[in-house]
């Protein structure tokens, strides 16, 4: 290969990479700018009862989730547990999250391509324990805020026609919840992060989610929360 050859294919190289970059970087972007995150119409809840009700944001390390405090005689808690006094709610892409797809393309397509989401819950004691955590937000809501926002989560789980949840998907060893399938489509600008502040949001709980992407960007953007130990 003389030196001209071998400069061209640097070039083209060259090219190919940023090109690569690029999309990379300016698909997700674009797409977050200009695709609405669309839920369907809400579920049908109840109203609690009057009362104040516990709310904590709680930052995993890696991924932020919600753990609310659940209305007594409600059942939304997965099966099994359906009355748990307290519950976690987080989501996440399905390849990732719920499947442990890390091959290297499957990451690629997680990060950089719209793909199919999950929603995790899992059932929680009263009081809710954190140890492992990052970092705990807590607050007080009122009973019409608590099912704002439980409206807002539920929303994210597919329903049929009924207005009745999907199934669970099929159980996992390592995780003591249930993973149901979700509306929304993930990648780095529309990851679990952004979703846990766009669903306070929607409760009046949060500033607007565009931005969010790291879990150390979820607790300035709470209302009203106290930081408390995991």
């Amino acid at each position: 290969m003389t030196a001209d050859s071998l400069s061209a294919w640097r070039r083209i190289t060259l090219r190919v990479l940023v090109a690569v970059l690029a999309f990379m970087v300016g698909f997700p972007i674009l797409y977050a700018a200009l695709v609405p995150d669309h839920l369907p119409p809400p579920p049908a809840l109840p109203d609690p009862p009057p009362g104040n009700y516990r709310l904590f944001v709680v930052d995993w390390g890696y991924h932020a989730a919600i753990v609310v405090e659940q209305p007594r005689g409600w059942r939304l808690g997965p099966p099994g547990a359906e009355e748990s006094p307290f519950l976690e709610y987080a989501w996440g892409d399905r390849s990732f999250y719920y499947e442990s797809n890390h091959r290297p393309h499957a990451v690629f397509g997680t990060l950089f391509l719209p793909t199919a989401s999950v929603l995790y819950l899992e059932p929680r004691p009263d009081p809710p324990h954190f140890g492992g955590a990052e970092a705990v937000f807590a607050r007080t809501v009122d009973a019409a805020t608590l099912r704002a926002l439980l409206t807002e989560l539920e929303r994210s789980i597919e329903h049929d026609a009924s207005g009745a949840r999907l199934p669970p998907l099929a159980p996992t060893p390592l995780d003591r919840g249930r993973f149901y399938a979700a509306h929304g489509k993930y990648l780095w600008t529309r990851n679990c992060n952004w979703w846990v502040v766009a669903r306070l949001a929607g409760a009046g709980l949060a500033s607007r989610p565009t931005g969010v992407i790291f879990t150390t960007q979820v607790g300035p953007r709470l209302r009203e929360f106290t930081s408390v130990r995991p």
